[in-house]
């Protein structure tokens, strides 16, 4: 997330921009608070949208903490890419598993009961690797494939161009 959604969109959906957000956080002490205790601040104590709470406490993170574009509660780094596959969910998260399966093997999980399918990986380099596929559309399907717990900002580069690289393998 870089500066997520704008002023006047977050006004809209909560009540505050997020300057001011940032504000009544810190305020409150959210500067010594683990990324789930912001969340659940917000919501309980505020009545945000769990997404929209998830939102803000990133933006705090990144203005007031140092938390870097991209980079998870955890201190790793993940990155992600949404493409519409043709094909209802299950078939269209099917293509997609198949062109990550013929590079990284076999998946070690997967729930395709879910509301949201997904699929994933551990990879040998210790990231790991997740297909998920969102509502269908009259188009197909988008599958997100998120490239997970990466070392630092500098391989979201090449896990960016990775994914692109299995997309392309799987729906040309």
């Amino acid at each position: 997330m870089d500066r997520g959604m704008g002023a006047a969109a977050t006004r809209a959906a909560t009540g505050r921009d997020y300057d001011e957000w940032r504000d009544l956080l810190e305020a409150a002490g959210a500067l010594e608070w683990r990324h789930p205790t912001t969340v659940k601040w917000l919501v309980a104590q505020h009545g945000v949208d769990h997404w929209w709470a998830q939102g803000i406490t990133v933006d705090f993170e990144q203005d007031r903490k140092g938390r870097l574009p991209g980079q998870q509660a955890d201190g790793t780094f993940a990155v992600s890419m949404t493409r519409t596959v043709p094909g209802e969910r299950l078939e269209a998260l099917a293509t997609v598993r198949a062109a990550v399966e013929a590079v990284h093997g076999e998946a070690h999980r997967a729930n395709l009961g879910a509301s949201q399918p997904v699929v994933r990986w551990r990879l040998r380099d210790g990231t790991r690797l997740v297909a998920a596929a969102q509502p269908q559309k009259p188009s197909g399907t988008p599958i997100n494939l998120m490239a997970e717990k990466l070392p630092d900002a500098a391989a979201m580069q090449t896990a960016k161009a990775a994914i692109a690289a299995l997309f392309a393998a799987a729906v040309g």
